[in-house]
């Protein structure tokens, strides 16, 4: 099949990285192929055409989500009439489940026949299993991140295939650049990474401000993450609190930060990976509002929130959960592991022992190939 037109959508910065990647290795193998969606800029960048901004979709929390449900079901059925009238050779819906899940049901309601691909499928192993049924419905192939999860998958019945994780080959560059050196060479420079959501911002700023508070006394070096996805009136308003508080931040990207530090600590989500595949010992944090709590704690199966943790037979990274992520604990924990050796031994241990199980291809290839299979 001479594959003319896919359409690829996300709905936050890291499901845009992946479209970026994506689209990058399957022009590669045919530079022909139009390819639109809802879109952030890696993947305009890589060569998409965006019809949608996905900062449409940037929400979080349960709560959250409610008040903007009329509008994401306008931009739903926005997205099913352009997909019908255009009928692309794929669909490829990325990450988000709760949205892609709904849009590929309409789609196939409304009489899409050609392949719908869950590129970073939703996490069924952990929690809302009875959605595996919509994975067996309405997609012809899942391409997940973990192994683990693509047992699951095909343990369930549901098409997948895997190699390993596209971070394992998009770090392997990460380098420490001058600028960087020139900032904080000889600084004992811990990384705060706040996320690249609002939601994220609007809940763990405040910790991490009184964190790095602590951090200063002890003499690190507190230097704030600037998410290179953050919408400019974000990115301001975070800059600006960063300032008045007397505080460093890096905009230079959260990779090579965490590269060059003693340790981080941040939001849970995307940046752990990143965090182990980079070597770094991390304190994770979440909070949230006390309902959301409650709810994700009775509808939850798994008792961990972040990969790394999850991959290793024992934890790798402390936890800290709404009340639990104080700044005098966040400090304690990366002290425990920069001062007590045995510790840091133990910990260094456990990382790569998680590591491994990332694989070492490169995935973004691998899911280019897979789609293009998927659709002779």
């Amino acid at each position: 099949m001479n594959m003319k037109k896919i359409f690829v959508s996300c709905g936050e910065v890291s499901g845009d990285i992946y479209a970026g990647d994506f689209i990058r290795e399957i022009l590669k193998i045919n530079p022909e192929i139009e390819i639109y969606g809802m879109l952030g800029h890696e993947g305009e960048k890589a060569g998409g055409t965006a019809k949608w901004s996905y900062e449409e979709l940037k929400l979080m929390g349960i709560l959250e989500i409610l008040p903007a449900l009329p509008r994401i079901l306008k931009l739903k059925n926005s997205i099913v009439k352009e997909i019908i009238k255009s009928n692309p050779d794929a669909v490829i819906l990325i990450d988000s489940p709760d949205f892609h899940l709904m849009l590929a049901k309409s789609l196939r309601k409304s009489g899409y026949k050609n392949r719908i691909i869950s590129l970073i499928p939703p996490t069924v192993w952990a929690w809302r299993s009875g959605r595996v049924k919509n994975l067996r419905r309405d997609f012809d192939l899942c391409l997940p991140l973990f192994y683990f999860e693509h047992k699951f998958l095909i343990e369930h019945g549901v098409k997948s295939l895997w190699t390993s994780h596209p971070l394992v080959h998009d770090l392997k560059d990460v380098k420490i650049s001058e600028d960087f050196k020139n900032h904080f060479d000889g600084k004992k420079v811990i990384a705060l990474m706040p996320g690249s959501r609002r939601y994220d911002i609007n809940f763990h700023l405040d910790i991490l401000l009184k964190t790095a508070e602590l951090l200063r006394e002890k003499n690190f070096m507190p230097v704030f993450s600037i998410a290179k996805g953050l919408t400019e009136n974000l990115a301001d308003e975070l800059r600006q609190r960063i300032k008045d508080s007397g505080f460093e931040f890096w905009e230079g990207g959260g990779r090579e930060l965490m590269l060059g530090s003693c340790a981080v600590a941040g939001v849970s989500g995307t940046v752990a990976v990143e965090a182990m595949l980079l070597n770094r010992f991390m304190v994770v944090i979440y909070n949230m509002k006390k309902i959301t709590h409650e709810i994700l704690k009775r509808l939850v199966h798994v008792k961990k929130i972040s990969i790394p943790n999850y991959l290793a037979s024992r934890p790798v990274y402390p936890e800290l959960i709404c009340e639990a992520a104080t700044p005098e604990r966040i400090v304690y924990e990366i002290e425990e592991y920069l001062n007590n050796q045995e510790y840091k031994i133990e910990i260094d241990c456990r990382l790569n022992e998680a590591k491994r199980l990332m694989g070492s291809e490169n995935a973004a290839k691998f899911w280019a190939e897979s789609v293009i299979d998927a659709c002779r």
